[in-house]
């Protein structure tokens, strides 16, 4: 009868059919597994660019600090120090500089004066009393205040209000939380929507699911993923800038610095020969004024915040440093005169 070679024919088929099943599941779980190792090398490749980006801003944030703080504790102290000698002042003297001392110039020297009283008692001897995340924070945000938040002794490197629950300097690694806020997830959301940084999840039991379901789940993720990477990628785009500008303050500061020793040093001299601005010679006042137009603009760029605080480059920290350059011109100006 042929019913048995029917049966047999059947069964190849069968076995047949089963053999391309099992030949499509392998490949479906192949694909799989390839598009869920792709999902994580571009997630955590992009993630480790934008973390690089993070290290290097936060680097750069306590590098600023810590220049702010110098600047504070030695050239504004020295000037506050000199400057509080000298008598009968005429704030209406402008030599025909371009630079003279008003009233408003008068008040912030005496706001430099109560900042640099605070910022030294606050730090003490040394800089490196300071913790890294109290530099960063003073870096990015600017105002003594900013230190002035943070408690004493050890702890000084913590910081508390604004800076505290700032999620993105948080993220930065410049700051605790002790206040509060949303943290590193925080700071994620503020750089470029991020919500979180999330894993991407890959299911442990994935031999156990249909092997089209687990093909699927795959190309899910890997869309997920490169979702993700647009995110972490426009962060960067946002980190970089923060970077640069911080940049700007840090080559901005430190040739003024400089410039600011000088004028310094000059007017020490002058004060020890007299302290009476009304003897001084036409020459030596000129010192005076310039000595001062050059704290209060020194004073000024360290105040200016950098970031906000939804974590956002300000548009105060771009016009200060325009107004704080054309001062640097008209100084040049004014040494030739």
């Amino acid at each position: 009868m042929p019913i048995p070679f029917i049966i047999a024919g059947v069964a190849m088929a069968a076995a047949g059919y089963g053999a391309k099943k099992g030949y499509d599941a392998k490949c479906d779980f192949d694909d799989a597994e390839y598009y869920n190792r792709k999902a994580k090398r571009i997630y955590k490749e992009a993630q480790k660019n934008l973390n690089t980006s993070r290290e290097q801003t936060n680097l750069q944030m306590e590098t600023l600090g810590g220049l702010k703080v110098s600047i504070y504790r030695k050239s504004l102290a020295d000037f506050v120090d000199i400057f509080s000698k000298i008598k009968n002042i005429d704030f209406e003297d402008n030599l025909d500089l371009g630079l003279s001392i008003s009233d408003e110039d008068y008040k912030n020297v005496l706001e430099i004066k109560k900042d640099v009283l605070k910022i030294t008692e606050l730090v003490g001897g040394t800089t490196t009393a300071v913790g890294s995340g109290a530099l960063a924070g003073f870096g990015a945000f600017g105002g003594a205040g900013m230190l002035a938040t943070a408690s004493t002794g050890t702890a000084i490197g913590g910081l508390s209000g604004v800076a505290a629950t700032n999620a993105t300097l948080a993220w930065f690694g410049g700051g605790s939380l002790a206040a509060g806020g949303l943290g590193m997830a925080g700071g994620m959301a503020v750089l470029g929507g991020i919500v979180a940084g999330p894993v991407i999840a890959i299911a442990g039991g994935m031999m156990a699911a249909k092997a089209e379901t687990a093909k699927y789940e795959a190309e899910a993720n890997l869309d997920k993923s490169k979702a993700y990477v647009e995110e972490m990628e426009t962060a960067k785009v946002v980190v970089e800038e923060i970077d640069t500008r911080v940049t700007e303050f840090i080559n901005f500061l430190e040739p003024l610095r400089d410039e600011f020793e000088n004028y310094i040093y000059e007017l020490k001299n002058i004060v020890d020969n007299s302290d009476d601005y009304s003897d001084y010679s036409k020459e030596n006042k000129k010192v005076v004024m310039t000595t001062v137009s050059i704290a209060t603009t020194v004073k000024n760029i360290c105040d200016v915040p950098i970031i906000d605080e939804d974590g956002k480059i300000t548009e105060k920290s771009k016009s200060a440093l325009k107004t704080a350059n054309d001062f640097v011109l008209k100084l040049e100006e004014v040494k030739n005169v």
